[in-house]
């Protein structure tokens, strides 16, 4: 496949030295692409870990978010004319395999966004507060949104160039998430939702937000999309 058509996998990644390597070697096993992981400032040894498997890092010196990685990914994508990019959650919750599916979505459906929907997979064991607060922060961003999306806040997602070159995040936290998709919808990209499994473990139970925190997300998120 020439260079320039390979699918980019980027990975944020904050203190996710545990599980990195396990996740490179399961996208590596599943597709052909190029893979970037974005340290966001981590405190243990991601970036070591990641070089050892031979793959690009950026680190951010300090922990800015998930939003602020995502963004830079973005960025680096631009400046490399990328044409594919797909953002996977660095611990170990998505399936690696999924990539497949989504490409096929964005082929068949012709969209420049393809959304991994968690909740589309009825084999998917969701636990109860992660249902709550997605069923919040859906409510939330279709109020703002054209159209009806099921899982706002997946951070599995695929991006043609379009998408890339429309989508300016600047959201550090994890409404970046909602913010992608009132973005691409006023820049009137094409947003697709393709199901997907998802893996909930202790240790990815014990990554992301937090109900507490995710309430003030979604309002933070709120106040700016009112009063910017």
């Amino acid at each position: 496949m020439p260079d320039q058509l390979l699918l980019t996998v980027i990975l944020p990644a904050y203190n996710e030295a545990k599980v990195i390597g396990d996740v490179i070697d399961e996208i590596q096993s599943a597709i052909p692409c190029r893979i970037v992981v974005v340290d966001d400032g981590s405190s243990d040894n991601t970036t070591e870990y990641v070089r050892r498997k031979g793959v690009m890092v950026i680190r951010h010196l300090l922990n800015r978010g998930a939003g602020a990685s995502c963004m830079t990914g973005i960025s680096l994508a631009r400046e490399k004319n990328w044409q594919q990019v797909a953002f996977l959650d660095a611990d170990g919750q998505h399936v690696a395999t999924d990539l497949l599916a989504l490409k096929a979505c964005m082929e068949e459906t012709e969209a420049d966004l393809v959304i991994g929907s968690r909740f589309m997979h009825a084999e998917n064991m969701i636990p109860r507060i992660r249902r709550i607060f997605n069923t919040i922060a859906n409510i939330l961003t279709n109020t703002f949104c054209k159209h009806h999306y099921s899982d706002t806040q997946s951070g599995f997602r695929l991006l043609n160039r379009r998408a890339i070159e429309a989508i300016d995040l600047y959201q550090d936290d994890f409404s970046y998430c909602s913010e992608m998709i009132i973005q691409a919808e006023q820049a009137d990209l094409k947003i697709s939702e393709c199901p997907i499994f998802v893996r909930y473990t202790e240790y990815s139970m014990s990554k992301g937000q937090d109900f507490q925190v995710g309430v003030m997300t979604a309002f933070h998120f709120l106040w700016k999309l009112i009063f910017k």
